[in-house]
């Protein structure tokens, strides 16, 4: 038998037209209190947002103005690579390919000697 068959149940097809012809329509007290409460949303979203009481630092500035995270990691990493760079003997770097580099020596009185002596 299929569900739509109208023998199935006669007993509820006079609750089914009773119900066709009464209305469903929300309460007067239904439509006050959501009069109510779209009042008080929207009195909410008519105040202005709080201003934050705590002023930033000059480093939080800093870090905003850079981008945030991934641009100050980026930005350390290139200074660390600019430090080796630095600090590291110019020989391994110039002499690539067996070719020869020369360092020419401007002042060479302001040399500074580590070993302290004579060579």
């Amino acid at each position: 038998m299929a569900m739509s068959d109208k023998d199935d149940m006669p007993g509820l097809e006079v609750f089914f037209d009773a119900a066709r012809r009464h209305g469903a329509e929300p309460s007067v007290a239904l439509l006050a209190r959501i009069d109510e409460d779209a009042q008080a949303v929207q009195a909410l979203a008519r105040r202005p947002a709080p201003h934050p009481t705590r002023r930033s630092t000059l480093s939080t500035r800093l870090y905003r103005l850079l981008g945030g995270w991934p641009a100050v990691t980026g930005l350390a990493t290139a200074a660390m690579a600019g430090v080796w760079l630095g600090i590291s003997l110019p020989e391994g770097i110039l002499d690539g390919a067996g070719e020869s580099a020369y360092l020419i020596d401007v002042a060479p009185e302001l040399a500074f000697d580590l070993a302290g002596g004579e060579f």
